[in-house]
């Protein structure tokens, strides 16, 4: 038996790493294998029971005491325990926590990840570079053998149907607008300048972007994940954007929003962060600039079905070797 544990409530998580855990255990649940979660966690892990592997999800915060007291059990009972950590902000960036109160953030964060460190026998991260970097800001860690588990695609029963290119077409913009380096700023610039050409839209749970969107030609919606297909087709909907810059952190972690943009076969415009330039190799025809507006739209108007096809084809091809499925077989033999 396997087990996935999941460390943060996920009715406090919102946005990809919601979508990255339910994934999950959608596959292990498939698997016969054991969730252990908020509302269970200390019934589940103390009764002793023979164990293949215990997978962590972790939070980007602190592990509680219930946290510690049911994986110090499960890391008795299983062969294998391996933790995945979700991002390294603290480390890359620890000038940011200069009050009392993020400093005592930070300190018990990186306490939490010393246990999990120490409770593992191996560790995961979005990319195998985030691993090193992790390493080696953190010399006093033990040491564990690490590799990349990004976030998976998942497979549509039916393919996408192409959008009518004879109306007027939508740009999508995906997930919180608030967090550090969005790039939100440049979906709404890219709007503000070809409001008269596009429709664009935004899906996102995030507080108060309505007044901050209002006077824009921006429509804004919340849906749930599995409407997000019928969303983008409703909508005419043929292009997303993802707009965060290049920089250190973003170059080290996978955005979760880009495998669903893969999933759905909806092409999308980014700039050339190493993980994406990894999944869909140089050749692939939206890298750009995400503030280079003109040639963006040009890139859009000189699109014609054949090509728009042949990228959904290509986005269909990723999909089917980046599955949840696959990263839970990679996940066993970690």
């Amino acid at each position: 038996m396997n087990v996935l544990y999941v460390v943060p409530d996920l009715k406090k998580v919102s946005g990809g790493p919601r979508t990255r855990i339910n994934m999950f255990k959608s596959v292990f649940v498939k698997n016969g294998d054991l969730i252990i979660e908020k509302g269970n966690k200390l019934i589940r892990s103390l009764f002793p029971r023979k164990i293949n592997r215990v997978y962590i999800e972790s939070a980007t915060n602190r592990i509680s005491i219930i946290d510690f007291i049911a994986l110090l059990f499960l890391r008795f009972y299983a062969k294998e325990v391996t933790v995945f950590i979700r991002d390294i902000y603290i480390e890359l960036f620890p000038e940011e926590y200069q009050t009392f109160r993020s400093k005592l953030t930070l300190i018990l964060n990186k306490l939490s990840n010393f246990y999990l460190t120490l409770i593992a026998t191996s560790m995961v991260f979005p990319t195998r570079t985030m691993g090193a970097v992790f390493f080696e800001k953190n010399k006093m860690f033990p040491k564990r053998r690490f590799t990349d588990l990004p976030p998976g695609t998942v497979l549509k029963t039916e393919d996408r149907v192409l959008p009518n290119f004879k109306e007027k077409l939508g740009i999508l913009y995906l997930g919180s607008t608030k967090y550090t380096n969005s790039g939100f700023d440049k979906f709404v610039g890219f709007s503000n300048k070809y409001s008269e050409n596009y429709n664009f839209f935004v899906l996102s749970g995030d507080e108060n972007l309505k007044s901050d969107l209002a006077g824009t030609s921006i429509f804004l919606n919340s849906v749930n994940h599995s409407e997000i297909a019928d969303f983008i087709a409703v909508h005419n909907i043929a292009y997303a954007l993802h707009t965060r810059p290049r920089n250190e952190y973003d170059d080290l972690t996978f955005p979760i929003k880009v495998l669903d943009f893969v999933s759905l076969q909806l092409p999308f415009f980014t700039e050339k962060h190493i993980p994406l330039l990894n999944l869909l190799g140089d050749e692939y025809r939206l890298f750009l600039e995400v503030n280079d507006f003109d040639r963006m739209h040009q890139t859009i108007q000189k699109m014609d079905t054949a090509g728009y096809e042949s990228l959904m084809v290509f986005l269909k091809e990723i999909t089917l070797n980046n599955t949840y499925d696959e990263r839970y077989n990679k996940l066993l033999s970690v």
